[in-house]
């Protein structure tokens, strides 16, 4: 017979437990451990807190974009222009870029399309500066403000680029059209006294940064900017006292500057200028004066002489673009040419010609005697222009001095893509050109003069040059190509420099540059 064991003992133990522990919840526990409740009334609503979304993901809205940095696009003009600001919703950059630069300055006639197009290309921009830095957004602000040269906002953003970048073609001249378009932005205003300061024009620096300070005092942006130039300010207040106390006199009228009958190409200035060129001196006094504004050992870049009566006060303005082209182009190549670049000045000519591509910048550059020639006759009414073309003249006089007098030798390809390279300016034709279909011009077609070229065919020659040396630039960098420029000079022949420079022959290059060109979107090089 099993007996079962008695367990009675335990269950009373864990009833007397459970009473226990009830016991102290209801009586015993002390109430500082419970949180108090508030009243129903007190309960304030909280709001909604905005869904988690990942950044890369998130809308445009959502992104900290100061509101003027952006143009308010408004209903678009027409279908084709919606489709293009939906993809820029979406965040389809490259597609946005790709449809704008499909767009041209001659097919779209409707000025609310234009601006249009100029507000997308300003968005853009505002995105790309977001993954790409300034250096990526300048060229979609460039290409707002040539859709819509009065859109205000644009050309502010295009001021804070250049002045990140320390851009040439942010000049005086430049800087006055933005002022214009926003005199109430205080930037603008400081950027400018910066350059004049840079150049000894104490007077109109002071005048500038009194019309900021007002608000610029209230901007922490812009407040430690102005401390600075207020600061510079004050330490060439002497050299300011004296050049009011020297503008009170009368000063000569340019009298003794007279042209030469016939200008030639020298290496050294002209002595008719060299009264003119003392003048300047004593009034300009640049201390600590920022990269890249020219300072006093820059003034031996360029000498000039005029074909005309002589314009001073033009050759002032161009002398301050191609100064600051010579500073940015020398950087980029890594040397500083050895002589001064010579200019002549044909006041008697107007600035016209072709704009839409270098061929005409590439018409005033003597290749036999570097020479810069420059129409001065409306030349400054666009500055754009006129940059674009002083800027391609100037890199080739540099790209000369690199081949050391000797340009012949170096393919016609390899000089006109680097200048490209090298300059970055848009030209509106090989912009245009880039999307249309054409057939390829073989490489050593390119090599020699291209007097030859059919006219429709000089955009499509500029841009096969560009992205061949793009090409270049990207496999082997800038270094390499002057290597092989170095080789061209003492005698050797394309096909033995690349191979003892580069590793590979000239018609294994070619062939890579070929497939390259027939990939869908050859202009991506």
């Amino acid at each position: 017979m099993k007996y079962r064991r008695d367990i009675s003992s335990t269950l009373k133990l864990l009833a007397l437990g459970l009473i226990l522990f009830l016991g102290y919840q209801v009586w015993l526990k002390p109430t500082y451990f419970t949180p108090v409740v508030p009243p129903l009334s007190a309960i304030e609503p909280t709001p909604p807190s905005a869904p988690f979304v990942l950044h890369e993901f998130q809308e445009h809205h959502q992104w900290d974009v100061p509101p003027s940095r952006l143009v308010d696009l408004g209903s678009p003009p027409n279908q084709a222009l919606g489709a293009v600001r939906e993809e820029l919703d979406r965040g389809n950059y490259t597609e946005v870029e790709r449809r704008l630069k499909q767009q041209s300055l001659q097919s779209v006639v409707h000025a609310s399309s234009r601006h249009y197009i100029a507000g997308l290309w300003n968005n853009l921009g505002i995105q790309q500066e977001k993954f790409g830095g300034t250096s990526l957004s300048v060229k979609a602000f460039k290409q707002s403000v040539l859709w819509d040269s009065k859109n205000s906002v644009a050309h502010l953003n295009l001021t804070q680029a250049y002045w990140e970048l320390r851009d040439p073609a942010m000049t005086p001249q430049f800087l006055e059209t933005v002022i214009r378009l926003a005199p109430q932005d205080p930037f603008p205003h400081l950027a400018l006294a910066d350059l004049l300061i840079a150049t000894g024009q104490a007077g109109s620096a002071a005048a500038h940064i009194d019309q900021a300070r007002p608000r610029a005092e209230r901007d922490p942006n812009h407040h430690s900017y102005l401390q600075r130039l207020t600061a510079k300010l004050e330490a060439i207040e002497p050299v300011r006292t004296a050049m009011k106390e020297d503008a009170r006199p009368p000063q000569p009228a340019p009298a003794p500057i007279t042209p030469s009958p016939k200008p030639q190409a020298t290496e050294h200035p002209v002595p008719a200028l060299e009264p003119a060129r003392q003048a300047d001196t004593s009034k300009m006094a640049s201390p600590q004066a920022p990269p890249p504004a020219p300072t006093q050992s820059d003034r031996a870049h360029f000498t000039v002489q005029f074909d005309g009566p002589p314009d001073q006060a033009s050759w002032t303005r161009m002398r301050a673009i191609l100064e600051y082209a010579h500073d940015e182009l020398s950087q980029k190549l890594g040397r500083i040419p050895s002589k001064p670049i010579a200019v002549v000045l044909h006041t008697n000519h107007k600035f016209t010609g072709t704009a839409g591509s270098p061929l005409w910048a590439d018409s005033l550059f003597d290749h036999a005697s570097r020479t810069i020639h420059l129409p001065t006759q409306g030349a400054l009414e666009d500055l754009a222009l006129f940059s674009r073309i002083a800027r391609h003249e100037c890199v080739h006089a540099l790209l000369f001095e690199q081949a050391k007098g000797s340009p012949a030798k170096v393919p016609r390809w390899i000089v006109e893509g680097l200048a490209l390279q090298l300059a970055e300016d848009p030209w509106p034709d090989l912009e245009e050109a880039e999307h249309k279909a054409s057939t390829l011009i073989p490489l050593t077609s390119l090599q020699e003069d291209w007097k030859p070229l059919v006219a429709n065919a000089v955009p499509k020659a500029y841009l096969e040059a560009r992205s061949a040396t793009q090409l270049l630039v990207d496999s082997y960098g800038l270094h390499g190509i002057q290597q092989v420029i170095q080789l061209l000079q003492a005698g050797h022949s394309l096909d033995a420099a690349m191979q003892q420079k580069l590793s590979v022959s000239y018609e294994q290059f070619r062939k890579q540059w070929e497939q390259a060109m027939n990939q869908p979107n050859p202009g991506s090089l």
